[in-house]
């Protein structure tokens, strides 16, 4: 034993000795923070200090000015385009270069014009997957996400703007039939959010969540209009694609931004890339003395009729080709464990077909994409025999000796149109406005040269002819088949900026209504589409045109299977509840389960708190120290001094019972003797634990000492006879010292006394708890049309249904959304009386799984937008933030069956 403490104790030596060199090293920090802070108190601020402090405290408020933010993005929006569009320039040069520059073998050739492009999406791909998977695709889905009120992770943070330029820049430069503008709404809206974030003057715009969604609202009008330098088109086509309602104080934010996004853009052109003055961004050259005939708007509503089933049928095929590669299983699997390879596959494909010696002299491809839009809006019939210089060298990379002119626009049409859609499923960064536009403007330039073959001479009006302009088609068609996919009106604005030409108004906007009407009759729109593929929380459009929808109310498809807790509930009962609802961010509060009142809703969050301030640790700690302390003070009464201590003559008499013992018989001395020594044990425990000599417990000493409180257990519950030990060994009080003497209970006593507490009701009046005494609320016989309304306007996820105050069903995103596609369908079915028969009419408590199990999210009230009531030991009111706040971990739904 002596071997043995002199180990511990040498151990004990170590570890103190240590305790006190960090503690010295941290009282010396101390002392230096202590010393600076006092001289930092000392010295006072002189006066040009001040000044600076004044000049810096002004510069800061003006800075939070919204004009200020805006023309910083906007600036910094500019630059990021432009540094894009010449790294795209370089790479297409690079790509020409390895095919012309490097050998004049065809095989060569074809080499070189196809290891570029593999090599740029293969990295690509590779890229966005290791720094952000989110980067890929457009980000027009997910900004209409966000702008919805729901927050979808690391969308907006600093390594998905790294991987959306960088992934986009060698995209482009690949020569896919991709675009760019949906990943430059992505981008913008990251830039203003990372300078709201971590720029000092601007974070008064991070912490407002609705300011910050209104410029969020504007960076997605300034990306646009730094992509085309189209200003005016751009806050139009983000007010219709990026918002379901648009707050018109904010109009002048989006005009101002992309005013002074699409300035600087040409500005840096012109000074940087030697252009004479700021330019369209596809020029064309139309007279506009006569530049259509009144009888031509026959043909220019067929060109837009036509490209409305173009759209609808572009947006029909590439939503079912991604369920059907999602679909495979098989396929799936390989992928997941050959992300490279597939576009690797699709580029070699992509890039076989465009091989200029070889069927790409059929689609234009030895022409980058710029230059194909500016050949396809040329101001000269193709199909005519007087042509210069110029005009013939246009025309030679539309024809060949195989096909005429309407040949080859055929075969550039339907390559676009499908490897579009094939290519937008890589996962890399893309936008499919521009693929839009060349699939519009090569169909439009088809039907104007198949008009200009039929009249000829052009159309008579009166003494004088008209004669037929294709680039005029071409313009219709770009901006139809745009504004069918997209389902917008505003890419006809968009489509006069770009091209510089507003000649031709009437017959654009002619064009695009009608292909917008034709388009929404069939099919959503490609970022609708888009969102229903990945499950997004985004309600779609209703169609005002059915009579089924001011039919439907709340009742009709509302889940009448709630769960709910309520006041006074176990916290057994609530721990269970949080297990079997994982997903469920909010539950509402009913005053009991009888009468069913809401009282309220509570977040998840907050009914974890409850809990773990009522088991936790801390709480634990406590009630452990003060068992400690109580089994201290009844030991110190009850046990026997020690027969080496001396004790006063007074207290000798005492020693006549020691002597009495000795003489009893040795079967009962010997009896007497293990039980003495099993007191002795458990006393000499305790006496262990609260000697100042000891101040630390080591892991051997504890071995033994719980060696010692087995026997002395074991002793208690065969003999059940010593109520002394009875009271000292416990399971319910005994606690433990660790090595860093940190007073805790045993595993019995802590089960047991989790059990005690979880068992103890609930009082939401009384306990630290934020509840929402006020959650968004309808009635059964809510329309539909409200319902969506408010949904949209609010932001909302879910909201409850009451009968008179009582709680009788909840209405959640899945069940609307689901409502609103069978509508939309003509497959809703479900009437009130069959709901009542097929569901319950009393709900409840802690029934199956409600509807928000596909949904993880968090959900604020209405009333949250101006205070939230905490209720503590005062009851005293805290505001909160007054915005629906949603975050979106994961979705998880199952696509809804339409007929």
């Amino acid at each position: 034993m002596y071997g043995r403490y002199s180990r511990d104790l040498q151990q004990f030596a170590g570890d103190e000795a240590r305790r006190l060199r960090k503690l010295a090293k941290l009282r010396k920090q101390e002392d230096k923070l202590r010393s600076q802070l006092l001289e930092l108190e000392n010295n006072e601020p002189t006066r040009m200090q001040g000044y600076y402090a004044w000049l810096w405290q002004k510069i800061a408020d003006r800075m939070s000015k919204d004009w200020i933010f805006l023309t910083i993005c906007g600036i910094i929006m500019a630059l990021i385009a432009y540094l894009m569009d010449e790294g795209i320039r370089l790479l297409i040069e690079l790509r020409f270069w390895f095919y012309k520059g490097i050998t004049a073998d065809p095989f060569g050739q074809y080499f070189g014009w196809v290891l570029v492009p593999v090599v740029m999406m293969v990295f690509t791909a590779f890229f966005v997957h290791l720094i952000s998977p989110q980067a890929a695709g457009s980000g027009i889905p997910e900004m209409k996400t966000i702008l919805r009120g729901v927050t979808l992770k690391n969308y907006l943070s600093f390594k998905t703007l790294v991987a959306k330029v960088l992934g986009l820049t060698v995209v482009l430069g690949s020569g896919m039939p991709l675009g760019k503008e949906g990943p430059y709404v992505h981008i913008a809206s990251i830039v203003a959010n990372l300078l709201s974030k971590m720029a000092t003057p601007f974070r008064s715009i991070y912490q407002n969540e609705s300011r910050s969604n209104e410029m969020l609202a504007a960076a997605c009008a300034l990306g646009l209009g730094t992509c085309f330098a189209a200003p005016i088109g751009a806050v139009l086509f983000s007010i219709e694609v990026t918002t379901t309602y648009f707050a018109v104080r904010n109009y002048w934010r989006g005009f101002f931004g992309c005013v002074i996004g699409a300035s600087a853009v040409r500005l840096l052109s012109v000074w940087f890339q030697g252009a004479d003055t700021v330019h369209a961004v596809y020029p064309t050259n139309i007279a506009t003395e006569f530049p259509f005939d009144s009888r031509e708007l026959v043909f220019f509503a067929l060109t837009g009729a036509l490209c409305g089933l173009l759209g609808a049928s572009f947006v029909w095929i590439h939503r079912h080709y991604v369920l059907f590669i999602r679909s495979s299983k098989a396929l799936n699997k390989f992928l997941q464990k050959n992300r490279l390879l597939y576009p690797a596959i699709i580029t070699l494909l992509i890039s076989t077909l465009t091989f200029p010696l070889g069927t790409g002299q059929f689609l234009g491809g030895d022409l980058e994409t710029e230059k194909q839009l500016t050949h396809l809006f040329s101001n000269f019939t193709w199909t005519s025999t007087d042509l210069n210089t110029e005009q013939s060298e246009i025309v030679s990379h539309w024809t060949t000796k195989y096909t005429s002119v309407f040949g080859n626009l055929i075969c550039y049409t339907l390559f676009h149109f499908f490897f579009s859609i094939i290519g937008s499923t890589m996962a890399v960064p893309h936008g499919m406005f521009i693929p839009a536009l060349k699939i519009g403007s090569g169909f439009g330039r088809l039907m104007g040269e198949f008009v200009a073959w039929l009249f000829p001479l052009g159309v008579r009006y009166g003494d004088c002819m008209s004669p037929i302009m294709p680039a005029a088609y071409a313009l219709v068609g770009a901006a139809a088949f745009s504004g069918s996919v997209t389902h917008s009106i505003s890419v006809a604005v968009v489509v006069f900026e770009i091209s510089g030409q507003i000649a031709f108004v009437v017959p654009v906007l002619v064009a695009v209504l009608v292909a917008n009407a034709v388009a929404s009759l069939l099919q959503p729109s490609m970022y609708e589409s888009v969102i229903q593929i990945k499950k997004l929380p985004y309600l779609p459009d209703l169609l005002y045109t059915n009579s089924n929808l001011y039919k439907k109310c709340v009742e009709d498809f509302m889940v009448r299977d709630v769960k709910y807790i309520w006041q006074g509930i176990s916290y057994q009962k609530l721990k269970e509840v949080l297990r079997k609802n994982k997903k469920l961010r909010s539950l509402p509060l009913v005053e009991s389960p009888e009468n069913l009142i809401l009282l309220g809703s509570v977040q998840r969050m907050e009914l974890a708190k409850l809990i773990e301030q009522q088991i936790g640790r801390e709480k634990r700690m406590q009630t452990a120290e003060r068992w400690r302390e109580e089994e201290l003070k009844e030991q110190a009464a009850v046990r026997r001094p020690s027969r080496f201590e001396v004790i006063p003559a007074e207290q000798a008499l005492s020693l006549r019972h020691i002597a009495s013992e000795e003489m009893l018989p040795s079967e009962r001395r010997e009896a007497l003797e293990q039980h003495k020594s099993i007191l002795k044990k458990s006393s000499l425990s305790l006496k262990d634990q609260s000697n100042d000599s000891l101040n630390s417990v080591n892991s051997g000493e504890w071995q033994l000492r719980s060696g010692y409180r087995k026997s002395a257990d074991q002793l208690d519950l065969e003999s059940g006879s010593n109520e002394d030990m009875q009271t000292t060994t416990s399971p319910s009080k005994r606690v433990h010292l660790c090595g860093d003497r940190v007073v805790d209970m045993s595993p019995e006593g802590k089960k047991q006394w989790e059990l005690d507490q979880l068992a103890k009701p609930i009082d939401f009046k009384a306990a630290a708890c934020c509840i929402d005494p006020s959650p968004f609320q309808l009635v059964e016989r809510t329309s539909l049309l409200r319902v969506h309304s408010v949904f949209s306007m609010m932001g909302v996820n879910h909201a409850y249904v009451t009968r008179i105050g009582r709680l009788v069903g909840v209405v959640s995103l899945k069940e609307l959304r689901q409502a609103i596609e069978e509508i939309n369908n003509q497959s809703f079915e479900a009437t009130p009386q069959q709901q009542q028969q097929q569901q319950p009419a009393d709900v409840k408590p802690l029934l199956a799984a409600s509807s928000d199990e596909g949904v993880n999210t968090t959900i604020t009230s209405g009333n949250s937008l101006s205070s939230a009531l905490v209720i503590g030991q005062g009851g005293r009111p805290i505001a909160q933030d007054g915005h629906t706040h949603v975050t979106i971990d994961q979705v998880e739904e199952q696509p809804s069956k339409t007929k």
